[in-house]
Parts: C-alpha cells; sequence; structure tokens
C-alpha cells in the first residue's frame, strides 16, 4: 500500500499512526476527528509471577510506557524500517536518551 500510494495509484490508504514508513514516503497523518478508526494502544503483558520475582519490572514499564507517544515510536520505527538501524540499537540509544538505561 506504500508502493501504490507513493506510485499515485492510491490517493489515500489506512496505516498505523506509528509506522515509520509515513515519514520514509512523506505521507500526511488526517485526524480521524469523527472516530471512525478505533484507537490501538500497546500495553505490556507481564505475568504476576515475573511481577512478583522482578517487582520494579512494574515502574520500569510504566516509566517507559509514559515516555512513548506516536511520534516517538513513528520515529523509532523510521529508524529500523527506513534506515536499516538494528532495532536493538534504536531501542538502547532511545533507553539511554530518556534516562531509562545507564550505559554498561
Amino acid at each position: 500500500m506504500y508502493e501504490a500510494i507513493a506510485n499515485g495509484e492510491v490517493d489515500v490508504i489506512a496505516a498505523f499512526a506509528t509506522d515509520g514508513r509515513i515519514a520514509a514516503y512523506n505521507l500526511t497523518l488526517l485526524v480521524d476527528d469523527r472516530r471512525f478508526f478505533p484507537p490501538y494502544y500497546a500495553a505490556p503483558v507481564v505475568r504476576s509471577q515475573t511481577l512478583q520475582a522482578c517487582p520494579a519490572l512494574h515502574e520500569a514499564l510504566s516509566s517507559l510506557g509514559r515516555t512513548l507517544d506516536d511520534a516517538t515510536i513513528r520515529e523509532l520505527n523510521f529508524k529500523v524500517d527506513h534506515e536499516k538501524c538494528s532495532p536493538r540499537e534504536v531501542a538502547r540509544e532511545f533507553l539511554l536518551s530518556r534516562g531509562l538505561l545507564r550505559e554498561e
């Protein structure tokens, strides 16, 4: 669908607001002011046993969630999808830049 819009075969596509290809193809996100599309919110899912074994994980995941918005996720996805950066390195750089990870 991204190639189709880039080639002028279509004028509009439905995409996830966090897709890095939006920037890669220089597309404009339209506001869904009529709420036609349902919101999709990412949420961590963790086993209770895991949280019991590592209680600090709850706050760490909560802190991470507060730093991620659509624009940030789109930028991170762009680095992986378009610039072909390693997902691990993109995540590491992001976490370091936000003070959520200490330099080793």
